[in-house]
């Protein structure tokens, strides 16, 4: 377990700290945020209207992508955001698997595995693991940035799935879906739930570095009070 932990930290690091590979990665998720704001979610915003305070809700993956890219290029600068990180990790581990989640219900359903569905999946398999390799570089004793992103993506969930989006039948600004509403329902569900779920790993994550601290702290303290 330690041996595959220390092998996935060294080539992260390696990905991290070499300028060709972290600027090329960092390009390909900027790319896809562009890519995914114009083709997945354009005719969707022109033909709903949403209001522009909706707007920073909306290009759910999309937004993921660019915050994976700006996160990696300030680890290459050795400059790390913590709130950054931990909104990429949020962000790309929850709607990477949402996606990946939805086009599994289709296929399903549909038996339609088109070009389209194919790419999407693996491109979101891609965030998702994106997402995990940035549990590496947190500032594990932050617990503030941690609230700031669970509000964060609780308010998401609302512009999302909260019936306050005309003409969306019941529901929010959720993202645009081959399938309509019917699938709506269960992707709400598994929103919320990654919502509560990643926010709690990173909280947990947060108490048991801190936990582990005192109880060196006062290990070290008692040595030294022995001598």
């Amino acid at each position: 377990m330690n041996a595959t932990r220390d092998i996935i930290r060294t080539w992260s690091d390696v990905t991290v700290h070499t300028p060709l590979l972290a600027y090329g990665l960092a390009g390909l998720n900027i790319a896809g945020f562009a890519i995914g704001a114009v083709f997945w979610y354009g005719d969707f915003i022109r033909a709903s209207n949403p209001p522009l305070w909706a707007y920073p809700f909306i290009p759910d993956s999309p937004l993921s992508t660019l915050l994976f890219g700006a996160a990696l290029i300030l680890l290459n600068f050795r400059r790390p955001s913590d709130l950054l990180n931990r909104f990429a990790i949020v962000y790309n581990v929850k709607y990477g698997t949402w996606t990946m989640l939805y086009w599994t219900l289709y296929w399903a359903r549909t038996g339609d595995f088109n070009p389209v569905s194919l790419l999407m999946f693996a491109t979101h398999f891609g965030m998702a693991i994106e997402g995990l390799l940035l549990f590496q570089y947190l500032d594990r004793s932050n617990l503030r940035n941690t609230l700031v992103v669970f509000a964060w993506m609780i308010l998401h969930d609302i512009v999302d799935y909260a019936p306050i989006a005309p003409g969306r039948e019941g529901y929010g600004w959720y993202p645009p879906l081959p399938l309509g509403t019917s699938l709506v329902p269960v992707m709400m569900i598994y929103a919320i739930l990654m919502t509560w779920l990643l926010s709690a790993s990173l909280f947990i994550q947060s108490l048991v570095y801190k936990r582990t601290v005192k109880t060196n702290r006062l290990a070290t303290q008692s040595v030294t009070l022995s001598r």
